[in-house]
């Protein structure tokens, strides 16, 4: 009935959300795609057919609140680089057009492990991780991809890194796009009982999981097809109107579908305060784990000069972490961290040129 109802009041449905892929892909995309489902169908993905001499996948992950159409600016160029034999867009199980587990079976973190609310699965981090991660791994598997590359932004940058350290022999190179969760949380983080107001309040909101998209959800199909666009515009204002249509009607449905796997802002990450900075870090940070990396898996970091995501200690973490894993590697893998110039977090739309060199070489 609450499927029914939200359905209802936000007029959308999965129909309308692969319909607004489709037509957001087939207009911005030349090239031709193809479905690439997975796992019995619970891994929305398409592809596109490159250079039938190559043996390489490059494969492109979202990040929170995002969806796989997200990429439609990089597609072309990619394959006409002749480098891989496909390149495969895809969304994250409870994400984009994938299967959405009811909350129960969701990365659902509680307040503590005695809180009983119907919706609480009593995910901790490494099962969140797992959550996701286990299904690309089921998916590669599937179609059988070797030598593959993967490209995550955000999120799904850490989710990525999560992925290489966990399932390394079908990768061969790795590509972090504005990641998230690079570094420790610091030793002098405040205590809930300390923060102030605002941040109680919104720590309190995020302990609940409440997520943007149940704000956008309550908010109606009027409402909140207005307010996606808006926030659009506002976050990548260099969009074309065409574009900008396209996007904000794709993103609006996978905003307002089935709550699933947008708890995981909540499961995986957290709102840290100390005395001096503030910010959002990963429940299991990755500084300490990237050392136990495959040495044959070369490994890539971005941000955009203008990127939120730099913002100290995350770059400076994911510096270190590069700088050490090349001074240790022994074979003909590399590891290295760069700034792409003009572009903010969502650098394969600002520079897509930049962001594509990047991945190429």
């Amino acid at each position: 009935m609450a499927r029914v109802l939200r359905q209802w009041w936000t007029e959308s449905n999965r129909d309308m959300l692969v319909l607004s892929q489709d037509k957001l892909i087939k207009t911005l995309v030349a090239a031709p795609a193809s479905r690439f489902e997975a796992v019995g169908g619970t891994i929305n993905g398409i592809e596109f057919a490159g250079n039938p001499s190559s043996d390489e996948t490059l494969i492109l992950a979202h990040g929170f609140g995002s969806g796989l159409g997200f990429f439609f600016r990089n597609v072309d160029a990619l394959l006409d680089s002749n480098k891989y034999r496909r390149v495969v867009l895809f969304d994250w199980l409870g994400m984009g057009g994938s299967e959405r587990p009811s909350c129960r079976a969701a990365p659902v973190r509680g307040w503590s492990e005695f809180t009983t609310s119907f919706c609480n699965s009593r995910f901790n981090p490494a099962d969140a991780v797992r959550f996701f991660i286990d299904p690309l791994h089921a998916m590669l598997e599937e179609h059988d991809i070797d030598n593959a590359t993967l490209v995550g932004h955000s999120l799904g940058g850490y989710l990525s890194a999560r992925y290489a350290l966990q399932y390394p022999r079908r990768l061969s190179r790795l590509v972090l796009a504005s990641p998230v969760g690079f570094p420790e949380k610091p030793h002098d983080a405040l205590p809930q009982s300390k923060l102030p107001t605002g941040l109680r309040i919104v720590d309190a909101l995020w302990s609940s999981n409440v997520t943007p998209q149940q704000l956008v959800r309550l908010m109606g199909s009027t409402r909140g097809r207005h307010n996606v666009k808006r926030a659009l515009r506002g976050r990548i204002p260099h969009l074309q109107e065409s574009e900008v249509d396209l996007l904000a009607d794709y993103l609006y449905q996978i905003t307002v579908a089935d709550p699933s796997g947008e708890y995981a802002i909540n499961s995986l990450l957290e709102p840290v305060a100390s005395p001096n900075s503030m910010g959002v870090y990963a429940r299991e940070a990755l500084h300490s784990r990237m050392n136990d990396l495959d040495s044959s898996i070369s490994i890539k970091v971005l941000f955009g000069d203008t990127d939120w995501m730099r913002s100290h200690p995350n770059e400076e973490s994911a510096r270190h972490v590069m700088s050490s894993l090349q001074s240790n590697r022994q074979s003909n893998s590399t590891s290295s961290m760069h700034v792409v110039a003009n572009a903010g977090h969502h650098l394969y739309l600002d520079n897509s040129d930049h962001f594509i060199r990047h991945i190429l070489c």
